[in-house]
């Protein structure tokens, strides 16, 4: 049984990334433009932005506008991590339960952790499939039964798709997960001559967002705000709520292009570890 789950875990960790990551992921970049984002967040992180260092964390991992250095990208998203940003702790979550120098399985979890409680479905999802794995730490089906339901409750595309593929499998349906089973079974039959709310969801995910227009305005927002190390918080912009900025887990148009970026990377960094 558990080999058959591990299987199913791949098989939906790589499907997963197939249709998203050419039209998601920040691409490597050398360009002067390019090259000109990864100076303005230089700056912006001197400055004490807790944003800026997770984007940089986010440039220098995929090797845009500098040298790819994954060390460097671990560092950024550690110390934005610590200021209560949602997407570096997930990131940083994700990178130390990789196999590396910087392995720390507890650590990782913590931060998935603190992530997923203030909502940020992709943790959610880790979480669930980590514990279903009994690969990085014991299995727990209770807990994978709650990260997978909280993140399925948060309206997250992998999250669904994941929990129909372990109620659909004959290998995995008899699993108790009674929570996550409940939500699956209660989706309403859909017309063969309709879309799906997947399908629905599908078609808007595979836009490729613009990056550069992101870029260009959260710049502006923090030239705006206050450094993060001058107030104590990490997500607060003059003038901009909590779910108008990348920092922050609601599902807004920018909030968007964050999290398709992170399922790619996400799913990726999870695939490394299912055998």
């Amino acid at each position: 049984m558990q080999r058959i789950v591990n299987k199913l875990l791949l098989v939906a960790a790589l499907v997963a990334i197939a249709p998203l990551c050419n039209a998601t992921q920040l691409a490597p970049c050398k360009t002067a433009e390019c090259e000109a984002y990864f100076d303005a967040y230089t700056i912006l992180t001197k400055r004490g932005h807790s944003s800026a260092m997770a984007t940089l964390g986010e440039l220098y991992y995929s090797g845009y506008g500098t040298e790819k250095d994954l060390d460097k990208a671990f560092k950024w998203f550690r110390r934005a991590a610590k200021f209560g940003h949602t997407t570096a702790q997930y990131k940083a979550g994700i990178m130390y339960l990789q196999t590396s120098a910087y392995q720390d399985i507890d650590k990782g979890i913590a931060l998935l952790k603190r992530s997923a409680k203030a909502t940020f479905s992709p943790s959610a999802l880790a979480l669930g499939k980590i514990y279903l794995q009994d690969k990085l730490i014991p299995r727990d089906l209770a807990a994978t039964d709650r990260w997978l339901t909280f993140a399925y409750k948060l309206n997250n595309l992998e999250a669904m798709k994941f929990a129909k593929t372990l109620r659909e499998s004959p290998d995995t349906a008899k699993l108790p997960l009674p929570k996550l089973f409940a939500l699956v079974d209660a989706e309403k039959p859909v017309a063969a001559d309709s879309k799906s709310s997947l399908e629905e969801m599908e078609i808007i995910l595979v836009e490729a967002p613009d990056y550069a227009a992101y870029f260009d305005e959260e710049i502006a927002q923090l030239n705006q705000s206050r450094p993060d190390t001058a107030k104590g918080t990490g997500s607060s912009i003059a003038g901009r709520t909590c779910s108008d900025i990348w920092a922050c887990s609601s599902e807004g148009d920018s909030e968007r292009i964050r999290d398709l970026q992170l399922s790619d990377w996400g799913n990726i960094a999870l695939a490394l570890n299912v055998r």
